[in-house]
């Protein structure tokens, strides 16, 4: 008996049956593959409208509380109504507003000279006439003889310039300071050599104004320099001319106005002091 024709049709059943098998897991992919194509299309369709939609609610939609965007706030700060910062009261400490005594160590007696040792007595009495230490010492002359025994000395240190006397105890409290009651005497002085003027017009401080120009014309200068800083909310510090005019119209006995170029320097043309603001139009950040 032959097994051909049984081994023949066996392999003609099995090419048959793979053929089957094989058209139908090809057409089972391409099926899945075109119906994930329409559904990514059609996800992709609707995220794009979703995204395009969410867009144009918040182009309408107000700012929620709490988060404002930036033309909010640029708003906001155009509509607030400016307050006044003196400037002077927060420049001690600053090199540029520091009262320099290095005309008077040059040891030149003049007109000039005169008026700034007077005023670097002042100011020590401004600075420390209410402080236990200088209080104690009972000595109307005491800012003076400080002032004497420093300019006595050799140096463009104060840690070179200590007196040698009672004195040594009280210039090394004025010399460290304290930040709950009295201000280093560094703070507010400084030693450099220079040709110019001692003191900056533009940063000088309250207290060093006042010991040099007296407390009422202070008080009328920053009372001068509040009113033209209101009329724009731009300059804050005084031209040369202006206080000129200020110190002729009300005159210290103790202060000659033509000293005020020997003493003060007015490089900067009476400018304010710089500050950062948004500019309205631009809505930019801009110095003035």
């Amino acid at each position: 008996m032959s097994f051909l024709p049984f081994v023949l049709s066996f392999l003609l059943i099995l090419i048959l049956g793979s053929s089957l098998l094989f058209n139908s897991f090809r057409s089972t992919t391409i099926e899945k593959t075109v119906i994930l194509a329409h559904h990514n299309a059609k996800l992709c369709l609707i995220s794009k409208q979703a995204i395009e939609g969410y867009k144009s609610l918040q182009k309408n939609k107000p700012a929620p509380e709490g988060k404002v965007g930036i033309e909010t706030i640029l708003k906001e700060k155009s509509d607030k109504i400016p307050v006044y910062k003196d400037k002077r009261n927060r420049r001690a400490g600053l090199e540029a507003s520091k009262f320099n005594l290095w005309p008077l160590f040059k040891g030149e007696t003049n007109a000039s000279s005169l008026a700034i040792y007077k005023g670097a007595i002042r100011l020590i009495q401004i600075l420390y006439q209410d402080a236990d230490f200088y209080k104690a010492a009972h000595d109307p002359d005491l800012a003076r003889k400080i002032i004497d025994e420093m300019l006595a000395k050799k140096g463009e240190d104060f840690s070179q310039l200590f007196p040698k006397n009672e004195l040594a105890g009280i210039y090394y409290k004025m010399l460290k300071g304290t930040n709950t009651g009295y201000p280093s005497l560094e703070e507010y002085f400084k030693i450099q050599k220079s040709e110019g003027p001692p003191i900056k017009w533009a940063y000088a401080t309250t207290p060093i104004l006042r010991a040099i120009l007296g407390d009422a014309a202070t008080s009328r200068i920053l009372a001068a320099e509040k009113a033209s800083w209101e009329a724009n909310h731009r300059k804050r510090i005084l031209t040369k001319e202006a206080l000129q005019t200020l110190l002729q119209n009300h005159t210290n006995p103790d202060f000659d106005i033509n000293q005020l170029d020997t003493i003060f320097c007015f490089d900067r043309k009476g400018r304010g002091i710089s500050h950062n603001y948004i500019e309205k139009k631009s809505k930019v950040m801009a110095t003035r």
